[in-house]
């Protein structure tokens, strides 16, 4: 008798510890489950799948099978590791792992660590055609290829994922490369087995912080800011407000933007009511980066772009104002 009430008293105690751990046994559950790929999250989540295919996650890598032009063919590819000197190589481009964006031709290369571009897709009115990104020396037969390897994680993660199961993601952004390996999720059906979070957002959208100038003492945003000064924003502050109560990862709305409302204005007014707001002025883009690298400023009237003090001659963002400065590194955000 005595056995049996130390086995439920150990049991009991055991089931107090783990729902005192919460979060953190849930997280160590699903960094440890395995992936099961896109194909078994759609048996339960098929109105999602239906949607997911307008938005930009979905579009953001994909097979070179949508592209009708002619990938059956040899191409002499120049291309190095870090720091090493580029060696020559014949690479057929049937064989290439995708397309970034509908532009960069993604590939491995034999011989040399990572993943590289190694060709690019140019829009006609016909199709596409492709391109070389860069040629060797004037000869136009020797292509040029540019490192991809630290561009994989975000815009086609799928390729460097990890784990057991990984093979059964797609190249791409995938249901899994966002809310974690799901064979726990499907088996027990429970919500904190995933992750359905902000934290899915920021992993990527937040990369690229402003860094400090090599010649002087200002910051410099590159074309991977993210949604910017998000961290300064009243939004983010206030702890009220997070990526998901504004966008809409699964689906867009009938702009094509990944918006809960049909435009911006719409958007504003679910909490603002009738007040107006310039999303020019508010929500600004780089006015010199003509390919839209930089995604709007989200730090919603912070930070104006003629507050930062930059210079319109140069594609970067230069931050020289000391007070957006010092709003910056300040920021919740800067301060982790």
């Amino acid at each position: 008798m005595k056995r049996k009430w130390a086995f439920f008293l150990t049991l009991i105690t055991g089931l107090g510890l783990l729902l005192l751990s919460g979060c953190a046994a849930d997280e160590e559950i699903i960094e440890n489950a395995s992936y099961i790929g896109s194909d078994a999250c759609i048996s339960c989540h098929q109105n999602i799948a239906d949607h997911y295919g307008m938005t930009t996650h979905a579009k953001i890598f994909t097979g070179i099978d949508k592209y009708p032009v002619n990938w059956n063919q040899n191409v002499t590819i120049w291309a190095s590791a870090e720091g090493e000197d580029p060696q020559s190589t014949e690479l057929n481009l049937k064989n290439s792992l995708g397309v970034m964006l509908d532009h960069y031709v993604v590939s491995k290369i034999d011989g040399i660590p990572g993943f590289h571009r190694i060709a690019a897709l140019e829009k006609t009115d016909t199709g596409y055609e492709l391109q070389p990104l860069d040629i060797k020396d004037g000869n136009d037969k020797e292509w040029v290829a540019k490192s991809y390897s630290n561009c994989v994680g975000c815009h086609s993660p799928g390729l460097s994922v990890t784990g057991v199961g990984a093979k059964n993601l797609e190249s791409g952004l995938s249901c899994e490369t966002c809310h974690g390996p799901g064979a726990v999720h499907a088996q027990t059906k429970k919500p904190e087995t995933i992750i359905a979070n902000q934290n899915a957002c920021i992993t990527c959208h937040t990369l690229g912080e402003p860094a400090q100038a090599e010649d002087g003492d200002f910051l410099i945003a590159d074309t991977h800011y993210g949604v910017r000064n998000w961290f300064v924003s009243d939004h983010y502050t206030s702890g009220y407000l997070a990526c998901l109560s504004c966008h809409t990862p699964h689906s867009t709305n009938k702009q094509g933007n990944m918006l809960k409302q049909d435009s911006f204005k719409d958007n504003c007014a679910t909490c603002h009511g009738r007040m107006k707001f310039n999303q020019d002025e508010i929500m600004w883009k780089n006015p010199t980066d003509l390919r839209g690298h930089f995604t709007r400023d989200h730090s919603f009237g912070k930070l104006l772009y003629e507050d930062l003090g930059d210079k319109p001659e140069t594609k970067e963002i230069e931050i020289t104002n000391p007070e957006a400065i010092k709003t910056i590194k300040n920021s919740s955000k800067g301060g982790e």
